[in-house]
């Protein structure tokens, strides 16, 4: 794909990177990634030429050369793995993440810079049953468990996994009646998904969405879910636009098999809106407004951070 907002910056961008490049891969040693930051930095470089992929690229090799923490590329890589898929363009990202992976071989130190995978470079059916298990277990130890977010979208609309995806969404339902006693349990089912070995590794920011281990290395998301008055919350999407009737009984995907909510066509309009049925690369969930409305299930989890450790 072309793109035509490098036309005035485009060349020495592209040296920049391919001299970055060349540095970490040991074929340049002159190279001086301090003034190139700085050059990529510059004031006159645009907004629109930074979210390029060539930009992204060159800002990502420069600060892994520099010698600074990797970590500080890590928006980066994240913005260029999802501009590259959005763009149908997953083979040149993985060709661009393979050679910081071969960097890091050579004794270049990626400490921190986490990598990028996605369904449209991974093989399925290893994925799917890693989801199936996971829900197996959710329903053994926590209740019942399906497809959600945009697990469900994927498998209702495009029959598989959304390409530009990176996980896998499941919702699981809690006994609790209130936003209240929902986070006292979501803090006890953190304890019994870890005792099982369960969770890949603690939550951090967001203490409302638990990490699964699989043996593909995606990461399980799990979110919960809990009947109130009979109306349906599911955190962060659905705050009781639903009823328990929309949802249950569970239904089987005619994809996968797996379990969806009764009616998955309308949780998806409250989830994404009523165009969800028309593919659009450039959404943005709003978290801020969702986590202002489930403010007091968050109060809860938030009041200890001390529980949301492994042991």
């Amino acid at each position: 794909m072309e793109y035509p907002e490098l036309n005035e910056h485009g060349a020495r961008v592209l040296e920049l990177r391919d001299l970055a490049l060349a540095h970490i891969l040991g074929e340049n040693p002159d190279f001086s990634a301090d003034p190139a930051l700085f050059e990529l930095r510059a004031t006159n470089i645009t907004d629109q030429v930074q979210m390029s992929p060539t930009f992204l690229e060159a800002e990502i090799a420069v600060i892994v050369a520099s010698g600074q923490r990797p970590r500080r590329a890590q928006k980066s890589l994240y913005r260029l793995f999802k501009t590259r898929l959005a763009n149908k363009e997953d083979t040149e990202f993985a060709a661009f993440q393979d050679k910081l992976k071969e960097a890091g071989k050579r004794g270049v130190s990626l400490k921190g810079l986490s990598f990028f995978q996605s369904f449209a470079i991974l093989g399925h059916d290893q994925v799917w049953s890693d989801t199936g298990a996971a829900i197996e277990s959710l329903k053994s130890l926590v209740g019942e468990a399906f497809l959600n977010s945009g697990t469900l979208l994927g498998s209702v609309r495009e029959k598989s996994f959304i390409a530009h995806d990176d996980d896998v969404d499941i919702a699981v339902l809690l006994s609790a009646k209130s936003a209240n006693d929902a986070a006292h349990e979501w803090i006890d089912v953190y304890q019994k998904l870890q005792m099982e070995g369960l969770i890949s590794k603690p939550p951090t920011r967001n203490y409302g969405v638990f990490k699964l281990k699989s043996k593909s290395g995606i990461n399980i998301d799990v979110f919960p879910a809990w009947i109130e008055n009979d109306r349906m919350y599911v955190y962060p999407h659905t705050f009781g636009e639903l009823s328990a009737s929309d949802v249950f009984p569970l239904a089987s995907c005619p994809t996968t098999g797996l379990p969806i909510p009764k009616n998955p066509e309308a949780m998806l309009a409250v989830n994404y809106g009523e165009n969800w049925r028309v593919p659009d690369p450039n959404f943005n969930f709003p978290w801020g407004h969702a986590n202002r409305r489930f403010k007091s299930f968050r109060h809860v989890l938030m009041s200890d951070s001390s529980v949301w450790t492994l042991k």
